[in-house]
């Protein structure tokens, strides 16, 4: 199946309360679609909101429940706080009490026409990060900014730093380090990644990856670019 990659560049709005992003999607050229998270899987999805024939939409974490899902269901995919991130520090106690808190991580936001999955939207500061994010393996790592959604629920705030090691080489461990600063509230949060430095490395050997890394809520919706790929 073919992909078709479709540049959503929008101006971003948040409301007062930071969970509500209204923009427009250019070159849409599809008819109204979904936005959905697929945290329980792709047969149970919860809507975020629409696109419509223009491209026009809205998005809005604010009034989200999961109690249509079953206990089991929430515990089953519930995790770690600490390991709900797409950076993860080494050390479990940096989040010191909160480390091991319910939480639950979104990577992208999904599009489903017809009930069926027909794209994905990547949220990103820069196009050239989204091959990096869809394989960090092959692919280098790029100075910008990346968003994600965060689950959690209770009212959470977390103040912490890390160092970790990443092997660039055979022989060579690369000291990275992330730094989180953000406040999550009970429920859906978006979460900003800003990728401050990039460790360059031998491309015979692995791709380039982050070094430093600073980890909070969204600063400037302004700069959020959503980028669709389309199947």
């Amino acid at each position: 199946m073919r992909a078709l990659l479709v540049t959503c560049i929008m101006l971003c709005f948040f409301e007062a309360n930071g969970q509500e992003v209204t923009g427009n999607i250019k070159n849409h050229g599809n008819s109204e679609m979904d936005m959905v998270l697929m945290l329980f899987g792709t047969e149970t999805p919860i809507s975020i909101g629409k696109v419509d024939e223009t491209g026009k939409f809205t998005a809005n974490l604010s009034n989200l429940k999961i109690d249509q899902f079953s206990e089991d269901d929430i515990s089953m995919a519930l995790g770690d706080l600490y390991l709900n991130f797409f950076f993860s520090c080494a050390d479990p106690q940096t989040f010191g009490e909160y480390f091991d808190k319910p939480a639950l991580r979104q990577d992208f936001v999904r599009l489903p026409s017809k009930g069926e999955w027909a794209g994905s939207v990547f949220l990103v500061s820069d196009e050239n990060l989204i091959p990096w994010i869809e394989d960090s393996a092959f692919n280098d790592a790029v100075l910008g900014t990346f968003y994600e959604i965060v689950y959690v629920p209770n009212e959470i705030a977390i103040k912490a730093s890390c160092t970790t090691t990443i092997s660039a080489t055979e022989e060579e461990e690369v000291e990275v380090a992330y730094h989180y600063n953000l406040k999550l509230n009970a429920g859906f949060n978006w979460v900003e990644y800003t990728i401050e430095e990039v460790f360059e490395t031998d491309p015979n050997i692995r791709a380039s990856f982050p070094s430093k890394v600073k980890i909070t809520n969204v600063m400037d919706a302004s700069k959020m670019l959503w980028i669709g790929k389309y199947y």
